[in-house]
């Protein structure tokens, strides 16, 4: 893999707080395009963060569904951020040593990721420069994606290729024609027998429903 060394530092930032229980004060995440840090934590229940430019972002926890919590308008903010709206959730994973939100549709798909980072924001943005530098292939089976890298991707069609590809990687068997021949061209591509028993890890679970997402939008 060329870029192995900017893979590894890229995952130092995403699995950085691994211990970490709830939101807290100064937490601090980043979604590939900014960098949000929390300001207050009121009753424990509402959650303020900003961004650089003071631009606020309110969760609001949702009651009885432990790291669940809702977009909700700010003071500053007409329009929900993230390109979401108001009143969709926002689940803060803390799994397999990974730390996130993640903003969902009312499907429930992952729409926008946010990496927790001890790191101030240049050094996030040269992280998410590098990333660039690798081929998708090599890393969405290892490192979380974000909207602001997929936004490079240049049409629907290799975004569509990319969302398989990690289905392929695991002996999915497809049933669209042009991915069985796509796929089917790669040395490694192996099918299995039975797509049930397919277990995709957190990373690759949720770049499936991220990638999904950036070509849902392309639609619109």
């Amino acid at each position: 893999m060329k870029n192995l060394l900017t893979i590894i530092a890229l995952l130092a930032c995403v699995v950085c707080g691994a211990k970490a229980q709830t939101i807290k004060v100064g937490d601090k995440f980043f979604d590939g395009y900014t960098l949000y840090t929390v300001q207050d934590v009121r009753m424990d229940k509402y959650v303020y963060m900003t961004d650089d430019d003071d631009k606020e972002v309110t969760l609001e926890k949702v009651s009885g569904k432990p790291g669940m919590y809702k977009l909700t308008p700010s003071r500053q903010a007409d329009d929900a951020p993230f390109g979401a709206q108001y009143d969709w959730k926002v689940q803060y994973i803390r799994q397999d040593g990974m730390n996130f939100l993640a903003v969902r549709k009312p499907s429930g798909d992952i729409m926008w990721t946010l990496v927790l980072t001890p790191h101030d924001k240049g050094t996030c943005e040269e992280l998410q420069y590098q990333m660039t530098q690798d081929l998708p292939s090599e890393i969405t089976s290892i490192a979380l994606l974000n909207r602001a890298y997929l936004s490079g991707i240049p049409n629907k069609h290799e975004l569509r290729l990319m969302r398989n590809e990690i289905l392929a990687r695991h002996g999915y068997r497809f049933k669209s024609k042009d991915l069985q021949e796509w796929f089917g061209q790669q040395h490694w591509y192996r099918p299995g027998k039975d797509n049930n028993a397919i277990k995709l890890s957190l990373i690759e679970e949720t770049n499936v429903q991220l990638i999904k997402s950036e070509e849902e939008s392309r639609n619109e």
